[in-house]
């Protein structure tokens, strides 16, 4: 799937993973992200292929494939523990409705907002709304309070992402599908806020081994059988058709981006808040600068340099504050 982006009057293609990043082209298998996560180039293999003899995966497909993959790894230690009982049918319950928020329904409505909408609009609403609507849900959800300070500092961190984002130009559209495609993106954000704060509640009396393993095979289960409601799109014969550099990104994107990361991100939960712990997803941008300054030669402009000095400010007051 590609999405067509004009940009400072040349057009960019995007490309999907977690989050949208447009690129342009640097070899067969690499296009280099805009401003956010790097997973988006080995996304980028599966999903639009470079290669005459490459096959592309649909979203659906490859979201279901990359978290069937990952989930692998939790099930010795997800049976052993309901094998001794150490699991009781209402945390499994719990697991489940977590798995369907975080990774069938997060997954449903970032595709569907990245396909309706443009590249600018999907990132600044993906990245910039995590941590304020955590925040915000973690008032009701939770035992944080909401001081004027975090807000005021999470609404730089989000202005931040705006600044890095919008240095390039893009064109905004106006529609019935565009004003979709950005509920979408906010219900997205509001899904990994629900999320975040269930799950650092539950984990009380659950690990974030268990936790994260029991939520992302149930996620698995869900966005298979949402693959299987539009078999035309949704091809999984094209897996065996996958080549070796597709395998890889394919395995990156499930051991490195998903057991590891959510692995990490729910035992982060139990350390610190729900609100602090999103707020490291404004790093996001902050890291892909910098790997695109080292490793491709791009020029720091003083509009990212700007944007990457904010965010930083609005992470070290959230982290400064009292918890």
């Amino acid at each position: 799937m590609q999405v067509r982006v004009l940009s400072r009057g040349n057009s960019r293609m995007l490309s999907l993973s977690r989050y949208t990043l447009p690129t342009i082209q640097l070899s067969p298998y690499v296009r280099r992200p805009n401003y956010f996560m790097p997973l988006s180039v080995a996304a980028r293999v599966l999903l639009n292929a470079d290669a005459r003899d490459q096959i592309s995966l649909s979203p659906t497909v490859l979201a279901a494939l990359r978290f069937s993959i990952a989930s692998l790894f939790f099930v010795v230690p997800l049976s052993m523990a309901i094998v001794r009982r150490q699991l009781s049918v209402r945390q499994l319950v719990q697991m489940f409705f977590l798995g369907q928020i975080a990774f069938s329904l997060y997954f449903w409505l970032q595709y569907t907002g990245v396909q309706k909408t443009n590249a600018s609009i999907s990132s600044i609403l993906v990245v910039g709304l995590i941590p304020v609507v955590t925040a915000f849900l973690s008032q009701f959800m939770g035992k944080e309070h909401l001081s004027l300070i975090k807000f005021g500092a999470l609404l730089l961190g989000f202005l931040g992402v705006g600044i890095i984002v919008l240095e390039q130009q893009t064109q905004l559209t106006q529609g019935s599908d565009f004003f979709f495609g950005s509920l979408c993106l906010v219900g997205n954000a509001f899904a990994f806020a629900i999320y975040s704060n269930l799950s650092k509640r539950w984990m009380q009396d659950i690990s974030p081994l268990l936790m994260t393993g029991g939520t992302m095979i149930s996620g698995a289960i869900g966005l298979l059988l949402l693959s299987l409601t539009d078999p035309i799109h949704n091809r999984w014969g094209d897996i065996i058709r996958l080549d070796a550099m597709q395998w890889v990104a394919l395995l990156f994107l499930s051991l490195g981006c998903s057991v590891i990361a959510y692995f990490v991100y729910n035992f982060a939960l139990t350390k610190i808040s729900a609100s602090r712990a999103a707020v490291y997803i404004y790093f996001e941008p902050v890291v892909a600068v910098v790997l695109g300054v080292t490793l491709l030669g791009e020029r720091l402009s003083w509009q990212t340099l700007c944007g990457v000095v904010v965010i930083g400010v609005s992470v070290a007051i959230v982290n400064l504050l009292k918890k």
